[in-house]
């Protein structure tokens, strides 16, 4: 199987497309199929009717940051019948004919300032958040949430870069001393923020945790080594050729969405500190009622006789059209072209498989749903 796919030449040397394209490549080799990547300074330069040999199933991975997927790329996605697989991107304008693939952004989030929290650190800014990123938006919108449960002020404790990380500091200064923590859209940010922090000199960890989204070796190798939320390149790029190959294989318009569980690597730019943190955000959320939908007697009713009707050939569903329209076994027997025993047996059968005593209960169980 040949997997497509389309890396926008702007992020092909970003660290994270590099990291995500390495990954799909291995899954790629390990499944032994063939990855065909499509060369296009544009999606609006790429000859679909030339990529798809006809009757074949028009699918892509699309590896691009938020500000490269713009409504006119999705209307010629769309208008060529191509279904596309996002990888790491989430935007509302995917309403429907795409899937997506991305780390669960929401949890990391969680984690991290159920963490910093549990170490005494509430006094947490979120820094270098790209607006132009669908990711980052992620951690923006829960952090502004988390902030407005607490009383805090989005406006003034999440720090956007535009694309000046020294810049982002400079306005960063004027509010550092009040807090104890950050949390970093990503580990480029985090090793500048720490190199801005140390010229400053403002400590890290004593006087400032930090807590950083990603997976780079330097971040592991830095001074201090850094906490980070745990982007699986790995497992994306997995769970990318799964969906492709899945969406491949079956036929009719099927969406994908799925979500890698994001881990929390605990650094030396939070003092090593053991998590034994609660999580804060269970007295924020609704409260999910204790209500089992099965046990309800309707719903128990309506599987019953769901159950009953897959385990059915084409005889026995003659068998329930005739019993329900009240016919005899001779009757029914005769418009089959079987006999009366086998009629009796295949109903004496169905009625074993619902629980039913006789045919009367049967026909009880089926006639509010089938006429």
């Amino acid at each position: 199987m040949d997997v497509k796919i389309y890396v926008n030449p702007e992020y092909k040397d970003a660290l994270w497309s590099t990291l995500a394209i390495r990954a799909i490549n291995i899954e790629i080799m390990r499944k032994r199929y063939t990855p065909v990547f499509i060369d296009a300074p544009e999606v609006g330069d790429i000859d679909f009717d030339h990529l798809y040999a006809p009757g074949e199933k028009r699918l892509m991975i699309y590896i691009g940051a938020s500000i490269a997927v713009t409504p006119a790329v999705l209307a010629r996605f769309n208008d060529c019948g191509v279904h596309v697989v996002f990888l790491n991107y989430e935007s509302p304008k995917l309403v429907s004919g795409h899937s997506k693939i991305l780390l669960n952004y929401k949890d990391g989030m969680r984690k991290a300032i159920n963490y910093l929290v549990a170490c005494g650190r509430e006094n947490i800014a979120l820094y270098g958040i790209n607006p132009n990123s669908s990711t980052d938006m992620i951690k923006d919108a829960f952090f502004a949430d988390y902030l407005g449960q607490r009383g805090g002020n989005p406006s003034r404790d999440i720090y956007y870069n535009y694309a000046s990380l020294r810049g982002c500091y400079a306005r960063f200064t004027e509010n550092c001393h009040s807090y104890n923590a950050v949390i970093c859209a990503n580990d480029v940010v985090a090793l500048a923020l720490i190199c801005h922090l140390r010229e400053a000199g403002v400590r890290v960890p004593e006087d400032l945790f930090v807590v950083s989204f990603g997976s780079t070796v330097l971040a592991s190798m830095s001074n201090p080594t850094i906490t980070t939320v745990a982007v699986d390149h790995e497992e994306l790029g997995k769970q990318a050729i799964l969906a492709y190959a899945y969406l491949y294989k079956n036929p009719g318009d099927i969406t994908l969405t799925a979500k890698v569980d994001a881990k929390l690597n605990i650094r030396a730019s939070t003092a090593n500190m053991e998590n034994h943190g609660k999580d804060i955000f269970a007295s924020f959320l609704p409260q999910t009622p204790n209500v089992n939908f099965y046990d309800d007697p309707v719903t128990q009713r309506v599987f019953e006789a769901e159950s009953l009707l897959l385990g059915c050939d084409e005889l026995d569903h003659g068998i329930l059209a005739g019993i329900l329209a009240g016919e005899t076994y001779p009757s029914i027997a005769e418009r089959l072209f079987t006999s009366e025993n086998v009629i009796s047996y295949r109903i004496k059968r169905m009625c074993k498989a619902t629980g039913c005593n006789k045919k009367s209960e049967l026909v009880a169980l089926l006639s509010p749903y089938i006429k």
